[in-house]
C-alpha cells in the first residue's frame, strides 16, 4: 500500500510523541527506585547503627537521576529526525526541479512567440499585430526547441601546499543552452578520479540526466573527446567493467529523446563545461588544503558521499584510501558472507585488510567470522581438515595435526590416521574425515557406513536427483544455476561440472562440452 508524504510525516509525528513518552516514563521509573533505594538504606542505617562516628547515611550506589535517555532511545529518535529531514530535502529538491522546469517553459514558449512575430509578413502586422498574443498556459506547448547540451570531465594536477606536492583531482562540468546559445542551466561539481575517459563518462551522464529531468526531448550534445564520441553514436566498445557498466547507462539515457543528436567539437565549442569542471576542481583542491590543515573535520567517503567525521573514517593501511566506518563494515560483511578475504574497495586495488584495524568498525560476530577466512586462507586447500562432528567442525591443518601425532602418539596410532580434535578433543580418522572408526580400515568402514547420518544420504539422494555436484577437496556442494562448466570453488579447486574432472591452469582435463547453451542463454531474454 503506498503511503503519502502527508501520511508518513504524520506517523513520524506519532513515533517521535510515543518516543518521548517511553523516554519520559524509563526516566520516572528511575527516579522512583532511587526514591526507594535511599529509603532502604536510611531504614538499614537507623536499625543497624554504624560504629562510625559519621550519622550521614551512606551516599548512593547507582547512577543519578539525571542520567541522559537510553542508547536504543536516542538511535531511534535519530533516525527519525533524520528520515524527517530526508523527506523535506526531497521535497525541496522536488520543488526547485519543477521552478527550473517552468521556466525553461516560459523560455521556450516566449522563443516561439518571438519567432512568430519575426516570420509574419509587415502586410498581416500591419491588420492583425495590435492583437496578436499568445498568452502562456492557454495552449499546451509543442516543445520542438533543439537544446544544447554541453559536457566536459576533467582530471588534472593540482598543487596542495598541505600535501606537500600534486595531488589529481576530478571534476564535471554541464551547460544547458537554447539554440540561441543563451545559458539556462549550469552544474559544477567535483568527482572521484577514476581515469580521464571514466570523468567524461560520468560527466555525459550528468548532463542528459539533468536534460530529461527538466523534460527536454530534443538536444545536440557537444563534446570534445573522440573516445566518448565514439561511445555515444554507438561505434566504440568499451573493455573496462566500469566504463561498460556506464555506457549502458548512458545507452539507456539516450532512449528517452525524441532525438540525440551527437557532435564532436574542439574545447574552445565547450568553454561553458569547461569553466565549470576547472571551478569544481579548485573548490575541491581547496576543501582538501583545508580538510588536511585540520580547519575542518568533516571528509567525504567516496562509495556514500556523505560528509563524515574524520573520526568516522577507515584508512586502510597499506594504500591509504580512506572510507567512512559504514561502508566498510558493509563491504567487508558482503565479501565475508561469500567466503572471500576483504580486499580494498576501492577499483583495482589489492591491498588486504589487517583484521586487527577493522576492530573499529567491526561487531563481534563478523570479527570472529573474519578470523576463521583469515584461518582458512593461510592453509592450503589441500591441506585443510575440518572436525567430522557435527557440533565442532573446527577448521584444523593435516601438517599441524601430524606434527602433534609425532610428538605424542605411537608409531601404529600415527599410521592409522587416527587424530584428535584440536578443539573438542574427540578422535576421528583424518583419512577419511568421519569419527573414528575401530577395528575398521577406511575402506571397510565406508562399504559399511557410506553415510555419515540419516541428514547426509538425504542431501546426497537430493543432488543426485537435482544434478549437483560436490568438490573433491572440500567437500562443498555446487548448483549450477547459469553459465559454462567451469566450476570455481570457493576452496580454490577447479573442475569439471558435469563428470568432476580437474581443471588445470584454466584448461579441461576432460572431454565434456564446455558449456550448453541453455545454460548460456537466459530464459527470460525477449526473442525477436
Amino acid at each position: 500500500m503506498d503511503v503519502d508524504d502527508t501520511d508518513l510525516m504524520l506517523l513520524l509525528s506519532e513515533q517521535r510523541r510515543e518516543l518521548t513518552a517511553a523516554i519520559s516514563a524509563d526516566s520516572d521509573l528511575d527516579f522512583a527506585f532511587q526514591l526507594q533505594m535511599q529509603e532502604a538504606i536510611n531504614i538499614s542505617s537507623t536499625s543497624h547503627p554504624s560504629s562510625s562516628s559519621s550519622s550521614h547515611p551512606p551516599p548512593l550506589l547507582f547512577p543519578e537521576v539525571t542520567q541522559s535517555p537510553s542508547n536504543l532511545a536516542s538511535l531511534l529518535a535519530e533516525q527519525i529526525d533524520d528520515f524527517s529531514r530526508q523527506i523535506h530535502d526531497r521535497k525541496l529538491v522536488e520543488a526547485e526541479n519543477r521552478t527550473m522546469q517552468e521556466n525553461l517553459n516560459r523560455l521556450i514558449h516566449d522563443q516561439v512567440f518571438a519567432r512568430q512575430v519575426l516570420n509574419m509578413p509587415e502586410h498581416e502586422w500591419k491588420e492583425n499585430g495590435d492583437w496578436f498574443e499568445k498568452p502562456y498556459g492557454l495552449v499546451p506547448e509543442s516543445n520542438e526547441e533543439v537544446f544544447r547540451v554541453y559536457c566536459k570531465g576533467l582530471v588534472t594536477e593540482e598543487e596542495t601546499v598541505a600535501s606537500g606536492g600534486k595531488m589529481l583531482f576530478g571534476g564535471i562540468g554541464v551547460a544547458i543552452c537554447d539554440a540561441c546559445d543563451c545559458c539556462v542551466f549550469e552544474l559544477g561539481k567535483a568527482v572521484v578520479v577514476d581515469g580521464g575517459d571514466v570523468v567524461e563518462v560520468k560527466a555525459l551522464i550528468e548532463a542528459l540526466t539533468v536534460a530529461v529531468d527538466l523534460g527536454l526531448k530534443r538536444v545536440h550534445v557537444f563534446c570534445d573527446t573522440n573516445v566518448v564520441y565514439q561511445y555515444l553514436t554507438g561505434k566504440g566498445q568499451p573493455t573496462a567493467n566500469k566504463t561498460m557498466a556506464l555506457v549502458d547507462q548512458l545507452n539507456l539515457l539516450q532512449r528517452k529523446f525524441a532525438y540525440c543528436g551527437p557532435f564532436l567539437v574542439t574545447q574552445n565549442n565547450i568553454k561553458f563545461a569547461y569553466k565549470l569542471a576547472r571551478d569544481a576542481i579548485k573548490s575541491e583542491a581547496t576543501k582538501f588544503a583545508q580538510r588536511i590543515s585540520g580547519r575542518t573535520l568533516l571528509e567525504r567517503c567516496i562509495i556514500c558521499f556523505e560528509s563524515i567525521y574524520s573520526g568516522q573514517m577507515f584508512s586502510v593501511d597499506k594504500c591509504l584510501h580512506r572510507y567512512c566506518f559504514s561502508c566498510m563494515r558493509k563491504h567487508v560483511e558482503a565479501k565475508l558472507l561469500h567466503g572471500k578475504l576483504p580486499e580494498c574497495p576501492h577499483e583495482n586495488c589489492k591491498s588486504n585488510l589487517e583484521i586487527e584495524s577493522c576492530k573499529k568498525f567491526l561487531n563481534p560476530e563478523l570479527y570472529d567470522i573474519m578470523s576463521l577466512r583469515v584461518k582458512e586462507a593461510s592453509i592450503p586447500v589441500t591441506d585443510k581438515v575440518y572436525c567430522p562432528f557435527s557440533n565442532c567442525s573446527f577448521l584444523m591443518s593435516k601438517t599441524e595435526l601430524q606434527e602433534r601425532s609425532y610428538a605424542s602418539s605411537s608409531t601404529a596410532a600415527r599410521g592409522s590416521g587416527r587424530r584428535n580434535c584440536v578443539k573438542c578433543y574427540r578422535y576421528f580418522c583424518m583419512n577419511c574425515n568421519v569419527p573414528w572408526h575401530e577395528n575398521y580400515t577406511c575402506s571397510d568402514y565406508v562399504k559399511c557406513f557410506p553415510y555419515r547420518s540419516a541428514s547426509e544420504a538425504k542431501l546426497k539422494s537430493l543432488a543426485t536427483r537435482n544434478r549437483w555436484r560436490e568438490c573433491t577437496i572440500c567437500k562443498n556442494m555446487v548448483e549450477l544455476a547459469s553459465g559454462c562448466y567451469h566450476i570455481s570453488c570457493r576452496c580454490g579447486y577447479e573442475f569439471c561440472y558435469t563428470c568432476g574432472a580437474q581443471w588445470i591452469n584454466k584448461k579441461p582435463t576432460c572431454r565434456c562440452p564446455i558449456w550448453d547453451e541453455a545454460n548460456i542463454i537466459h530464459r527470460g531474454q525477449n526473442r525477436r
